[in-house]
């Protein structure tokens, strides 16, 4: 009995001890990630102070200034880079010298719109961690444009009073590494935190939106790390996540995401199979039970006359709504509706059946993928 009560004091002992040390190290962990992502701010906030911020006054007439031929002499080569673009407005001098400026970067600072909107939608969703200053808020989102480099600002402006004016547009090269090397490291952290689910979750659509997003914001590290490179740090090193890799997993997961039917008032499965092929054609499974997702589709038909019409006329409803069976969620809703006509109530059911065939096999491809390209993850 004294053996018996001593293993069970041992017992609460023990766990007492375990409670004791395990919450405070969850506290620990949870502080350390909030200062982590704090630090990440401050540097930001700080690589983005030193610009002035002010429009530059233009002056007009005079002597031609010499940074026209030679913008260096005002903002020397060891430190900034600097271009001097030139149209009959301000605005167009102006927009023509950021653009020379960053056609140094080539194609490291072309992106497509969609991505950028993406990348904008996530941070503006929370899905991104950036952090609650807006001015580095605004700032990342920016960076995901690559239409125009963070920090470049405008130096100087002179109208010869002809009918030309004279930009010139410059970056602080240490200040604009220092801005994308804290930009693709915070952008890295959301990469691991996207990736950091289970291997049950990763084969969802919730899992293929996290890798696809987690795919952009590597491939815009590719980019940011040209910029630094180009800015003069060459000595930058970062363990970067592969774009390609992600890309890759991508495509893995939808082809391995499955959708069962429940189908009602078919005929000889001809919408199922239409259905089926549809999704098939975007890599996903379409056989198997159990599956995490079901496409519930519903077909009425009814039969319809118009007086001194010889035709007999089917009008038919076809809802279809891919649902994820966890939750209940409808995902994608698709409904058509019309009539198809005939000398034969028959005949027009078949001719409505035809119909809807053809219009899934032409519209619900699309939708699918229009589906995918918006889909963000659910965190």
């Amino acid at each position: 009995m004294f053996f018996d009560s001593f293993c069970r004091i041992n017992r609460c002992f023990v766990l007492f001890l375990i409670v004791f040390l395990y919450v405070p190290f969850c506290v620990q962990s949870q502080d350390r990630a909030r200062t982590a992502a704090d630090d990440a701010a401050r540097r930001l906030e700080e690589a983005l102070s030193g610009g002035t911020g002010t429009q530059v006054q233009a002056t007009r007439g005079g002597t031609r200034p010499n940074w026209i031929n030679n913008p260096y002499a005002v903002f020397p080569r060891d430190r900034y880079l600097a271009v001097v673009g030139t149209a009959a407005s301000r605005t167009d001098a102006e927009r023509r010298a950021f653009a020379a400026l960053a056609a140094f970067f080539g194609q490291s600072i072309r992106a497509d719109l969609t991505v950028a909107t993406v990348y904008s939608e996530a941070v503006t969703n929370g899905i991104i961690t950036v952090s609650e200053n807006t001015q580095v808020r605004d700032t990342v989102v920016t960076a995901a444009s690559l239409d125009t480099l963070i920090g470049a600002e405008i130096g100087n402006v002179w109208d010869d009073g002809r009918g030309t004016i004279y930009a010139l547009a410059y970056i602080d090269k240490g200040r604009t590494a220092a801005v994308y090397t804290e930009i693709i490291l915070m952008n890295q952290r959301n990469i691991d935190n996207l990736l950091a689910i289970s291997a049950a979750e990763k084969n969802t659509f919730n899992g293929y939106a996290r890798y696809k997003l987690a795919s952009l914001i590597a491939a815009m590290n590719v980019k940011y790390t040209g910029i630094v490179s180009l800015s003069g740090d060459t000595n930058a090193s970062f363990n970067l996540s592969n774009p390609d890799a992600l890309v890759l997993e991508t495509s893995n997961i939808i082809r391995n995401i499955t959708v069962g039917f429940n189908v009602s008032g078919d005929s000889n499965n001809r919408v199922r199979d239409a259905f089926a092929r549809a999704l098939s054609g975007e890599g996903l499974r379409t056989q198997g039970s159990n599956t995490p997702y079901v496409l519930e589709v519903n077909i009425n038909m009814n039969e319809i006359t118009y007086p001194g019409n010889n035709f007999i006329f089917c009008r038919y409803t076809l809802s279809a709504n891919l649902i994820e069976r966890a939750t209940g969620s409808v995902l994608l809703p698709f409904s058509v509706s019309d009539r198809e006509g005939h000398s034969t109530y028959e005949a027009a059911q078949t001719r409505a059946l035809s119909t809807m065939e053809r219009t899934i096999n032409e519209r619900y491809p699309v939708l699918f993928r229009e589906y995918l390209t918006a889909l963000l993850p659910q965190l």
